[in-house]
């Protein structure tokens, strides 16, 4: 889910599914004075789906320079089937008016592990870079009418 305007003192339950990702770097309560309300992105698992999910975290060197864009929110999962990953799945929201480099650094971020590039930087990662990421987004940017913006077709 992209875009919940959930809060981590007021997260949200759906019948029949369990949240397992959550991500909401805007605004931690609704008391909270933000320029920006929250957004906030989560990924629920379906209690009566064969597959399960685990929270992907990320690690961000300099993650106060990252929050300090306001680029938005993003989680990860790790999907898997008998204890097979399947395929990361990851939500994004980007808030309006997120110029492209920021918008950049806030993607690769997050993915850069998953990349070959990743791999080169830290081995240490134990990733499948053959497993698929499936991103489910609100970019809040059209980009196939900005081409500055085309580094998001070659995740």
């Amino acid at each position: 889910m992209s875009e919940t305007w959930m809060y981590e003192d007021g997260v949200i339950n759906v019948e029949g599914f369990k949240l397992k990702a959550f991500m909401n770097d805007t605004s931690k309560s609704k008391n909270d004075q933000q320029e920006r309300k929250a957004s906030v992105v989560a990924i629920y698992r379906n209690l009566n789906s064969v597959a399960d999910c685990t929270p992907a975290h990320f690690t961000v060197h300099n993650k106060r320079r990252l929050q300090g864009i306001g680029a938005g929110d993003i989680c990860m999962t790790d999907i898997t089937i008998n204890d097979q990953s399947r395929c990361i799945l990851t939500s994004v929201h980007i808030h309006p008016g997120v110029v492209a480099p920021h918008l950049k650094m806030f993607v690769f971020s997050a993915v850069i592990k998953y990349s070959e590039t990743g791999l080169l930087i830290d081995e240490e990662f134990h990733i499948d870079k053959d497993v698929p990421i499936i991103v489910m987004d609100d970019f809040n940017v059209d980009v196939k009418s900005n081409e500055c913006y085309d580094f998001i077709f070659n995740l």
